[in-house]
């Protein structure tokens, strides 16, 4: 049975009444995600410490934010979760998650490293799928001056950012440096757009059909992308060896018989999983914890999964 959107959920999605992303053009729709993720999302809560770098990327200075847990000792490294943010590779920034990534890494007991890898339209595929793998491998090289284990890396990210998490797993599995986890939370892993989530979802809430063709539209300079498994990770003909993940999907969301299908690959590849669909629940809705509760249960069933990853 189809459950009804949860109360919270409605009450949430009202604050984004009225906003069309693709009507806007990207800096309008960049700074409208921020106003609204400021009003959906919860308070800032304290860490450690969060320190800003800009080191020499692949394309110019990717901007990495670290999050350091309170409960980081003086003498010993972390394990660290490198963080991909969401927003259709279009929209999406530092601030747009960082409620989820301090929170997460109090939860995790782990360092997060967020990244603000290079947007669409102006930097198309594959700008952002070279700066996530480039961001892995810049943590692993420099693991000291950050205060991580070099053993003990994980990616994470949602939306446009789990596609980006799933597909850095895909290419760092045969080359390295290895990873002890994965976490997609409403994932894009297919740009075929034919599921029935696509149906019954098409016109939202929160995301629609539209808009992910919109965002497909900034990514890719060629249609033929689309199944591209750097690009439409489910289209990959071998997920074994693959790190343990936690697949989070919610009922309401267009993405999410696509991301059920990433957890069943996986699965059936022998790759240790954790997945969980939320009934009643919208694209992104780990993202509202200013209106639903439910946002901290998924961000802790997150957490969860890379405590067991990293032994903590």
């Amino acid at each position: 049975m189809y459950m009804e959107l949860h109360p919270q959920v409605l009450k949430a999605v009202g604050m984004m009444a009225g906003v069309s992303f693709p009507d806007l053009s990207p800096g309008e729709a960049r700074s409208t995600l921020r106003e609204k993720v400021a009003l959906l999302n919860q308070p800032l809560v304290p860490l450690r410490r969060v320190m800003d770098l800009y080191p020499a990327g692949p394309g110019g200075p990717v901007p990495l934010r670290i999050y350091v847990p309170l409960t980081a000792p003086d003498d010993e490294p972390l394990p660290v979760v490198v963080y991909f943010h969401g927003g259709g590779w279009t929209i999406g920034s530092h601030d747009t998650v960082e409620p989820q990534c301090r929170y997460m890494a109090n939860a995790a007991r782990a360092i997060f490293v967020s990244v603000e890898y290079r947007l669409a339209p102006e930097h198309k595929f594959p700008a952002a799928f070279e700066d996530c793998q480039w961001a892995v491998r810049w943590v692993h090289d420099n693991a000291d001056e950050i205060g991580v284990d070099p053993a003990r890396i994980a990616v994470a990210g949602d939306s446009a950012g789990g596609n980006l998490t799933a597909v850095t797993a895909q290419q760092l599995r045969d080359t390295g440096p290895r990873l002890s986890a994965q976490v997609l939370i409403c994932p894009i892993t297919n740009l075929i757009f034919d599921t029935p989530s696509y149906e019954e979802n098409a016109e939202g809430p929160v995301l629609t059909r539209r808009m992910q063709e919109r965002w497909v539209e900034n990514y890719l300079d060629d249609a033929a992308l689309r199944y591209d498994p750097r690009v439409s990770p489910l289209q990959a003909s071998d997920f074994s060896g693959l790190p343990p993940a936690t697949v989070i999907t919610a009922s309401h969301d267009p993405l999410r018989d696509e991301g059920i299908a990433y957890g069943e690959r996986l699965a059936a590849a022998g790759v240790p999983l954790r997945q969980r669909n939320w009934e009643g629940y919208t694209h992104l809705f780990p993202s509202m914890g200013g209106y639903v509760d439910a946002a901290f249960e998924a961000l802790d069933f997150a957490a969860e999964g890379l405590r067991n990853a990293f032994d903590v």
